[in-house]
């Protein structure tokens, strides 16, 4: 299979792939500072009394961070589609595709798991320090990417194909893209909009949640603390981050799926927004943090 490029589309996919590079280097830029708090950590405490890991969201966040970065990676690789102006099926392209996949679904399935995690501590104090519950959540995630991948790849000829100004699931398997990406992209985008908003008045103080039944919600002020709210609010803000790259790409996907024409521009608008996802992780984690991962 191979698809030809206009001058302009050429220009798009060096626009896609410079965002994923600035995703790329944000990431890279959080671990090495995540490297130096280690250091600090280990010579002022020799014997120990730290964890890198502390609490459920440490966990949670230093796994996007990890999909961010294969995400990166798979839209960096768009380098050869805009150098060549054609693109190809081959081993690149099924390795660009599955990458890309990977972190695409990772980030997604974790975005997913960051909302309702912050939603549940927030309103109900439940799983505030299950580290293990975590790790399982982060464990099941991951196995899922790998089995989706893995076996979508094994049983189907030219699952990742140009499709057509890079390498991802090809047309005839939209079951595949739906389950394998669309449906959790989607979910997290959804999680996040409905749980923002009871989540937003209860930081006010202005929504508490029934001490006896948990499902009741009163309209009334809430007895947490300014810095408990403070921190919920902040760790929100990564899911409505992720709202925001994703949603040009939703618009320009669903286009798609009703089959109405799109011009390239809009989608590498999209992808370009969408590839920066990471960039706006480590954006949010620096200006919000509040305290994780030994910051």
């Amino acid at each position: 299979t191979i698809s030809c490029l206009t001058h302009g589309q050429s220009i798009g996919l060096a626009l896609t792939a410079g965002a994923s590079l600035l995703s790329l280097a944000a990431v890279a830029v959080v671990f090495v500072l995540i490297g130096r708090n280690i250091l600090r950590y280990k010579r002022a405490l020799p014997n120990g009394g730290w964890k890198l890991l502390q609490v459920p969201v440490d966990i949670n966040m230093l796994s996007i961070f990890l999909y961010d970065i294969l995400q990166a990676l798979g839209g960096i690789l768009d380098v050869r589609w805009a150098h060549d102006g054609i693109v190809t099926a081959g081993p690149y392209c099924t390795a660009q595709g599955i990458i890309q996949q990977s972190g695409e679904l990772g980030v997604a399935l974790f975005t997913l798991i960051i909302t309702v995690h912050t939603f549940v501590v927030a309103l109900w104090k439940v799983g505030i320090r299950a580290r293990h519950f975590a790790f399982g959540m982060v464990a099941l995630a991951s196995l899922f990417v790998a089995l989706w991948v893995g076996i979508g790849n094994g049983i189907h000829k030219n699952f990742e194909t140009p499709t057509p100004y890079w390498c991802w699931i090809g047309p005839e398997y939209n079951g595949e893209r739906l389950g394998g990406e669309y449906v959790w992209i989607w979910a997290a985008l959804f999680a996040s909009v409905i749980m923002y908003i009871p989540l937003y008045f209860w930081t006010k103080g202005c929504l508490s949640v029934d001490p006896e039944k948990w499902y009741k919600f009163h309209l009334s002020e809430s007895d947490v603390g300014y810095p408990q709210r403070r921190a919920a609010l902040g760790m929100l803000f990564y899911p409505l981050g992720y709202s925001l790259v994703v949603l040009p790409l939703s618009v320009v996907r669903w286009s798609h799926f009703n089959h109405k024409k799109v011009p390239s521009m809009a989608t590498f608008f999209g992808v370009s927004m969408f590839n920066l996802s990471g960039a706006v992780n480590v954006l949010l984690f620096l200006i919000v943090r509040p305290r994780l991962l030994l910051f």
